[in-house]
């Protein structure tokens, strides 16, 4: 399936993506770069409120019930999310009817009542996706490794904010909020599908966004990393969840992509071998996986796994001898690059078929990067990954100051201490 996006910049400044494919359906999505990282405190979560005000009427559609049957009858579906850094309207449609879809989104964005009405009803709702939230274990990991290593910046709470929070946001305050944050400097609009006229859904884009205002919007970015060997103590859990972190040593810019690349190859096949002797040869773990924290900005990369507390030190002291004997030797070759790419060829045909896929990719490429989404360019640099630049570039890999999170049933071992033992 061809990918040839197109980039468009309108005259208010908002960026459009344009990504034609064969299909009898479009994705569209609007994502607005600010988020529960963008709030002060007394703000957290309110984000995330106006996110769910968006859905609940405007002066064409004044309920949800309308909303809904008008998408429907058109044969859409649509949706929104907010997260640390960017609040999303997105759905997906019958491709004759994109342009629906589009005057829906504008029309949200413009028209919603919030209705005070409403808005307390919705108050009780978010309370309630807050207390799941919060009962959620791998939310409460998320957290815990948020205040522990990030000072809370990247909560998994944050977003949703606190009760007292939820509670006391007003009518006036959330339109003020949505007033400030809100522009065509931190807004991208992707649409990936059946596009019949590119000019056609360029223009309906054009008219329909012109209300958006254009004033620069800040970015919250102070990350920090405070180095952490900490314990979630749940004493009832039966299984212990196990995070080893460093911090990562490539700067995310698009001249380091290429090594970038290289690092994961790295992770790729580490993250193989250890699988291999933690759950194949000795049974430890169900499963065993790298992983990564944070921001582009700042981010830790390691290992997480889960096991029992009399199996905790051996997991911890087999990561380490055999990670470290794998950053030693590095025992790559090409047949092992050879079977990754041919693997990765599955995962290509998952993105060029995916719409959602292509469109959050566009939106990504262009925050990270401020450029449009080059395949081509990102094939060719992973033609060219050898064995001996995964050599060059994960040395340093676990160099950083190492932290180490578990959460579940209490322990009486000194996990640092067994990985230096065994690093070694």
């Amino acid at each position: 399936m061809k990918f040839e996006p197109q980039m468009h910049t309108l005259p208010n400044g908002l960026t459009v993506f344009l990504d034609p494919m064969d299909l009898e359906t479009t994705n569209v999505k609007v994502q607005f770069r600010t988020g529960s990282h963008d709030e002060q405190p007394h703000e957290y979560g309110i984000t995330h409120f106006c996110e769910h005000m968006l859905g609940k009427g405007t002066s064409r559609f004044p309920t949800k019930k309308s909303i809904d049957e008008h998408i429907e009858y058109h044969g859409g579906t649509r949706n929104a999310s907010t997260g640390n850094v960017c609040m999303n309207l997105y759905g997906r449609i019958i491709g004759r009817n994109t342009g629906v879809l589009i005057d829906f989104f504008g029309d949200v964005l413009q028209n919603s009542l919030f209705d005070p009405a409403k808005i307390d009803i919705e108050r009780r709702v978010i309370c309630d996706e807050l207390r799941r939230a919060m009962d959620d274990t791998n939310r409460q990991m998320a957290e815990f490794t948020s205040q522990k290593l990030f000072n809370g910046d990247m909560g998994a709470y944050r977003t949703l904010g606190s009760v007292e929070n939820i509670m006391s946001f007003s009518r006036d305050q959330m339109l003020e909020f949505m007033a400030r944050r809100l522009s065509t400097r931190n807004c991208v609009v992707a649409v990936s599908g059946q596009i019949a006229d590119t000019n056609a859904i360029l223009q309906q884009i054009t008219d329909t966004f012109a209300f958006l205002p254009t004033h620069p919007v800040s970015s919250y970015c102070d990350y920090k990393y405070t180095p952490a060997v900490a314990h979630n103590s749940q004493p009832e859990k039966k299984n212990v969840k196990l995070r080893i972190v460093f911090p990562g040593k490539i700067e995310n810019t698009f001249q380091n992509m290429y090594a970038d690349m290289c690092v994961s190859r790295f992770e790729m096949l580490l993250q193989k071998h250890l699988s291999q002797i933690l759950r194949q040869e000795n049974g430890l773990v169900y499963g065993f996986n790298m992983c990564a924290l944070g921001m582009p900005e700042l981010y830790l990369n390691g290992f997480e796994t889960s096991t029992s507390v009399e199996n905790l030190p051996t997991v911890v002291s087999l990561i380490a001898r055999n990670a470290h004997k794998f950053y030693q030797d590095t025992p790559i070759d090409d047949a092992d690059l050879d079977r990754i790419h041919r693997k990765m060829e599955l995962s290509d045909a998952d993105f060029l078929e995916s719409a959602g896929s292509r469109s959050r990719t566009l939106i990504g490429h262009y925050y990270d990067y401020n450029r449009l989404y080059d395949r081509s360019h990102i094939l060719s640099l992973r033609n060219q990954i050898n064995v001996s630049d995964i050599i060059k570039y994960s040395r340093g890999y676990f160099d950083g100051p190492m932290s180490i999170i578990t959460q579940g049933a209490d322990y009486d071992f000194d996990l640092a201490g067994i990985w230096r033992e065994n690093f070694n």
